[in-house]
């Protein structure tokens, strides 16, 4: 007699022809893992070198007061990628990828800016890295969408629509804050790769909130929490940077504010979660089809 098993997700690893023992990563954590801590170690070279290296000017990420951007954030991520191997877990790798969320930021956006930047032929190897490192951690976040597709399963538990709807007018002001905030430099190309690299926790929270799932809320709330503590320590290591400036991402009074109220309604969302109800019934009149006896 056959017995009907039902698939796992370690059965469902796109591309994965080896039965599920005989492979060596057997479930999806420990891939989202491996992007995380190749992501991290990226982003932690990308602070030994120079972006800008003259006599009157030096500039590099790992010194302070932005060393917590590209040191300290993905040094905890990779530790939650850690426990989250270990255990298997999502959820705690939803978590670490969120946490490296605004260190891709700010590398991309100030090795972007330079990059592209008319005026900023001084620029050291430092940018070739840390563009690198940005570039891996974009792929890292776009993988992770494409890797986590909605399931098909009726009664999966998904957050609150309230919830997410909210979330996602949160995220759409965040990108407008970023927008607003720096235009007033001029609009180039510079501007607009700069732009586009510091919209990658706005975008995070927009995208995660439609996605429905807890684990895209575990996401958004990680970033956006993320993004407030390390703005918050750039501003108490060097009280001079201003809220709005390119090194704490354009965030300002206002982005703190959304941040926060994305963290607390992207917890909301993870916590309050429930299947969808069931779509209504389709009311089956057959008064108004064609017949023969018409």
């Amino acid at each position: 007699m056959l017995q009907c098993r039902l698939m796992t997700d370690d059965a469902l690893i796109a591309g994965a022809a080896a039965p599920t023992r005989a492979r060596r990563i057997a479930s999806g954590a420990p891939l989202d893992v491996v992007w995380i801590i190749v992501t991290g170690v990226a982003l932690v070279t990308s602070s030994m070198f120079d972006l800008i290296d003259l006599p009157a000017q030096r500039l590099r990420t790992g010194d302070a007061p932005l060393r917590i951007f590209v040191i300290g954030l993905p040094l905890v991520a990779c530790v939650l990628a850690g426990v989250a191997a270990r255990r298997r877990s999502e959820l705690l790798a939803a978590a670490a990828t969120g946490v490296l969320a605004p260190g891709i930021a700010l590398a991309g956006s100030l090795s972007v800016s330079l990059f592209l930047d008319d005026d900023s032929a001084f620029a050291d190897v430092g940018v070739a890295v840390s563009l690198t490192a940005a570039l891996l951690g974009t792929v890292m976040i776009v993988r992770w969408f494409v890797y986590h597709p909605l399931s098909l399963v009726i009664d999966e538990r998904r957050p609150m629509r309230p919830m997410s709807h909210g979330a996602t007018g949160v995220g759409l002001v965040l990108v407008a804050v970023v927008m607003l905030t720096g235009i007033g430099d001029g609009v180039d190309v510079a501007w607009l790769g700069q732009t586009a690299a510091m919209l990658t926790v706005p975008a995070i929270v927009v995208g995660g909130t439609l996605f429905r799932t807890v684990a895209s809320a575990v996401l958004v709330g990680s970033a956006a929490a993320t993004q407030i503590v390390a703005v918050m320590v750039v501003k108490l290591e060097r009280s001079e940077i201003a809220l709005d400036s390119d090194l704490t991402l354009r965030t300002g009074a206002v982005g703190l504010v959304a941040l926060a109220v994305a963290v607390v309604l992207a917890a909301g969302a993870a916590v309050r979660s429930a299947p969808d109800d069931a779509p209504s019934e389709v009311d089956d009149d057959e008064s108004w089809r064609w017949s023969l006896d018409d």
